[in-house]
Formats: structure tokens, C-alpha cells, sequence
């Protein structure tokens, strides 16, 4: 048997998390001398709340590689094998604390895979390989499906400012947006080309942002028979709300593939370094992964 295990950062529908017994590791997030487990100690509303009236941003850390050691014993009690699916390592040192925790399990076999994405393009690779343990497929060819399949994930998001990213470190080459933003919306990437964040559009004007967004969303689908997308959010906004009404109404029009459509609240850890007003479309060309 093997056993399936991912870190916080994944947003998949608790549901999914349920049917698959996917074992999940949590970072944290810390306020001053408060620490919280994301999505463990905080809902995200109390979260987004703490974040806009504290004086200085959170922070957030990698679960600590003792933590993957427990979750990996414990598990070895009762599987024979472990895949263990993490965040871009570009964009967090959590798969390195994974691999100094498989180093010093002994008991089973462990494999660990850098998803090159987070949130539910993690989450898709996560409920990939869920669904390939249950058809029976051996750890060797779910391992060498996940590192071909993420390479056909793309994110597209925007924020309604990059102080979070800035000063958490995870801006990357979207660093060149800082100092010409005023009045523009930028539109950012997350590609499994890179695993880090680079940046896209800037646009004026949360309309042409969101039409902008579905344009790059549509065109990353071409050419594909099955699509999987997901909105992902942090504040139910309006113009989230714009977003996925400009793109539904877009996905009616198009005959040339079959898709299925997910919606997940990001994490606290993820919101730490976005911002509670971050919104955008995860894809993944590949098999459609209905729950």
C-alpha cells in the first residue's frame, strides 16, 4: 500500500482530502510570538482579519523536518511506500525539510516530488497521484507520471498589491513590477517552467485585469482534450466574483475540449505572501480529475 502525503499549501476540497486519506504536513505562520499551523489553528477569515490590523506582516516557516519524520513513522506502521508531493521548491524550503526526513526513516521507502506549483496546481498533482494509487499503478511510474504532468501546470493571479510578496522574499523576477504598479494591476505567473513567480501584465482597471486573465487562461488550454481549472481566493471579492463570471461565460463558447472546474479558499501561508485580495486561475492539461 502507499501512502499519500502533501503539505498545506495544497487546496483541494476537504472532501477530496477525505475520499483519498491524503496526509497533509503543515508550515506555520507566525504573528510576533504567536505561531499557528496553517489551516489548522485559523480560519481564513480570522486570519485575513489578524493580517490587516497587526502592525507588522506575518511570516511563515517550512514544517520542521522532525514533523515529517512523525507523519513518515507513523505512517510506515501501516504502508508499505510513501509519496510525499510538495510546493515548488523555488518558492519554500518545505521539500527540503522532506528529503532530510526520508534520509533518516528507515522503515520504508519514501518518494519525494517537487510539484513545481503550489496551491491547487499542487492540489491537482496531489489528487493525480491519489487516483493513480487507487487504480493500483506501482510508486516508480506514479513518480514519473507527476514529474511529466506538472510540467502542463500554469497559474495566473493577481494581487492587489506586492508589499506581501516584496517582503516575504517570494517575488522573484516579478520584482521588476515594484515602483511602476501605481494604478495598474499586475498579473502574475506561476509556471512549472520555473517554479517561481515571474511577472506578466500590468493592466489599469480590474475589468481588463480579469478579461486579460481569461484571455491567458484560454490560450494556455489550447491545444488540449481535457482541462482541469480551478479559481483560487483569498476575500470573496467582487471583482473574484467578475472573474469567474468572465470566464464561464467564455468556457460556454468553446466546443474544443472537456473540462472540469474546482474552487478552493488558499491557506493562511499562501494569503501571508499574497495578500487576503489575491484571485486568479490554476490549469492543468491533463486527465480530467473529477472528484
Amino acid at each position: 500500500m502507499i501512502a499519500l502525503v502533501t503539505d498545506s499549501t495544497c487546496d483541494l476540497p476537504a472532501e477530496i482530502i477525505e475520499k483519498y486519506s491524503i496526509e497533509i504536513v503543515p508550515l506555520t505562520v507566525h504573528f510576533k510570538d504567536d505561531t499557528y499551523y496553517d489551516k489548522i489553528d485559523l480560519e481564513n477569515e480570522e486570519f485575513f482579519s489578524m493580517m490587516e490590523s497587526a502592525e507588522e506582516l506575518p511570516t511563515t516557516s517550512q514544517p520542521s523536518v522532525g514533523l515529517f519524520i512523525d507523519k513518515y513513522q507513523d505512517l510506515a506502521d501501516k504502508y508499505d511506500e510513501i509519496i510525499s508531493i510538495h510546493i515548488s521548491s523555488a518558492l519554500s524550503g518545505t521539500i527540503e525539510s522532506a528529503r532530510l526526513a526520508a534520509a533518516q526513516t528507515e522503515d520504508i521507502k519514501i518518494e519525494i516530488i517537487n510539484s513545481k506549483s503550489t496551491t491547487t496546481g499542487l492540489g491537482f498533482l496531489v489528487l493525480l497521484a491519489a487516483k493513480m494509487i487507487e487504480e493500483g499503478k506501482n510508486i516508480k511510474e506514479i513518480k514519473s507520471t507527476l514529474e511529466k504532468e506538472r510540467e502542463k501546470l500554469t497559474i495566473y493571479f493577481t494581487v492587489s498589491e506586492l508589499t506581501y510578496l516584496e517582503k516575504g522574499g517570494r517575488i522573484g523576477k516579478a520584482q521588476a513590477f515594484l515602483g511602476s504598479i501605481f494604478n495598474f494591476n499586475p498579473i502574475l505567473e506561476l509556471s512549472a517552467a520555473t517554479g517561481e513567480i515571474t511577472p506578466k501584465e500590468k493592466i489599469r482597471g480590474y475589468k481588463k485585469t480579469n478579461q486579460k486573465m481569461v484571455e491567458l487562461a484560454l490560450e494556455a488550454a489550447e491545444n488540449s482534450d481535457n482541462v482541469n481549472f480551478a479559481y483560487i481566493y483569498g476575500k470573496n471579492s467582487d471583482n473574484y466574483q467578475q472573474l469567474k463570471e468572465l470566464f464561464e461565460a467564455e468556457l460556454q463558447n468553446q466546443p474544443k475540449y472537456d473540462y472540469h472546474i474546482l474552487e478552493n479558499k488558499i491557506g493562511t501561508v499562501l494569503s501571508s505572501h499574497t495578500g487576503p485580495l489575491v484571485y486568479g486561475i490554476v490549469i492543468y492539461r491533463g486527465e480530467l480529475l473529477g472528484e
